[in-house]
């Protein structure tokens, strides 16, 4: 073969190894064909979900007398239809050849706007465009469940040994109960009214990851990265510190003299030895990807996801935050980390004396259909006065629900538990709360 021809490659190696899983894997479309081969591929993809398996060479000779393919000696010394390359090779093949010919098209649709001077226009259907080709081009992760069985068998007695924890800590053994930590692969909401404490709340898990020996991204929109490393530095100073710090006198720089002492030693000294904790600006969610790829974090947080710039450039609010929520979604899911973002409530619908409901959510309810772990916070006037707050799980794909109530006092930082409502242990409990869709207590 002077020349690989990828469509070609595929259709061989394909009609000699029948593996149909490789396809699926990687996603494999009639799109990434053209002319005659988009009309076979399309063929042997009906026939596939017809009888189970690819149609033999001779089948489609049948069908396209002008079909190609390649041949070569197998190690029989017998001549047959494919190629001594592996089929995931070839598919990779064609997704660059899908992706090379995409760019060509998007770069020059982008220049001849550039020429005209619509500078705007050009970056929008670069952004688009580029968000779109990575949806097309996307390898799936599935697994053969008869495959590692060792090594599941190790995954069990881990949790075993960990009492059921799968992921991450969070900090509070109550919540760390329900949840069963903050978990790979999973993306987390954190819901509440304006000003309840969502940012805070964030900022306490970080924090709790990074004494757990984790290195986080902390994604900030509408804050400054400034104002978010002063909670993070309050915060983390009064965990190690058992008196922790007032809040108000840190922000107004009136911290009493030994207070002012331990927390420059706890900057020069204490601070450093830890994991890195690395705050920056929320874009888009191809830009935080690449940031990801950049410090590669144990655990990613999004403050204020609703702020977030959609990469497929809806203009209906509800929409782009669907995406960006789905992206994210399916970045969790190809990264392997936890993402924790948060998001508010709809203020005409919520009940203010009430704890919130996945449908009390912003925007769009995808972002409870996107998340496998919905935590709601909640404080009416008595919490408020008692310096108290209430976290309940509303949504939990691998488990019940549950509540906890929180001091919440920031004379002293003091964000412990007090008292939590947990699922049942019992054999054969109700998850009745892992779910995708909306209970019917939710719907009014």
């Amino acid at each position: 073969m002077s020349k690989l021809n990828a469509e070609i490659g595929f259709i061989s190696k394909l009609i000699e190894t029948k593996d149909i899983k490789v396809v699926s894997d990687y996603q494999i479309k009639t799109s990434f064909f053209t002319g005659e081969n988009k009309r076979i591929v399309s063929y042997m993809l009906k026939h596939i979900h017809q009888f189970g398996e690819p149609p033999t060479h001779r089948v489609l000779k049948a069908k396209f007398p002008n079909i190609k393919v390649y041949t070569y000696t197998n190690d029989k010394g017998k001549k047959v239809v494919g190629t001594n390359e592996l089929l995931s090779f070839w598919c990779n093949e064609l997704i660059l050849k899908t992706k090379h010919n995409n760019l060509i098209d998007l770069i020059q649709s982008t220049a001849d706007n550039l020429e005209s001077l619509n500078t705007e226009e050009a970056y929008e259907i670069l952004k688009s465009g580029v968000a779109e080709l990575d949806q097309e081009v996307t390898i799936s992760n599935s697994v053969k469940i008869n495959d590692n069985t060792d090594e599941r068998k190790n995954q069990y007695l881990e949790r075993k040994k960990n009492q059921g924890m799968l992921g991450i800590g969070t900090g509070w053994n109550a919540l760390d109960m329900i949840t069963k930590g903050l978990i790979d692969g999973c993306l987390i909401t954190i819901a509440g009214r304006t000003g309840t404490g969502k940012t805070f709340f964030e900022c306490i898990l970080g924090t709790s990851c990074v004494l757990q020996g984790c290195s986080v991204l902390q994604m900030v929109t509408e804050m400054s990265t400034a104002l978010m490393q002063d909670r993070y530095d309050a915060i983390m100073f009064s965990k190690l510190h058992k008196d922790g710090m007032n809040y108000s006198q840190f922000k107004r720089g009136k911290l009493p003299p030994k207070v002012e002492k331990e927390y420059f030693e706890f900057l020069e000294e204490e601070l450093p030895s830890l994991e890195p904790l690395y705050i920056d600006t929320a874009t888009g969610v191809m830009a935080l990807e690449q940031r990801i790829k950049e410090v590669n974090p144990n655990i990613v947080f999004i403050d204020g996801v609703y702020l977030m710039e959609d990469d497929q450039n809806a203009r209906d609010d509800w929409l782009r935050v669907a995406h960006i929520t789905r992206d994210l979604k399916k970045l969790a899911k190809r990264v392997n980390k936890p993402i924790v973002i948060n998001t508010q409530l709809d203020e005409k619908k919520s009940n203010t004396k009430a704890a919130p409901k996945l449908s009390d959510i912003k925007y769009s309810q995808a972002i409870a259909q996107d998340s496998d772990v919905v935590i709601s916070l909640f404080r009416d006037e008595v919490m408020i006065n008692d310096r108290e707050m209430q976290v309940s799980v509303i949504k939990n794909r691998e488990g019940e629900g549950g509540k906890i109530t929180l001091n919440w006092d920031f004379t002293c930082m003091d964000f412990s538990e007090i008292y939590a409502e947990l699922p049942s242990d019992s054999e054969g409990a109700d998850d009745s709360t892992d779910n995708d869709t909306l209970s019917v207590d939710d719907v009014e």
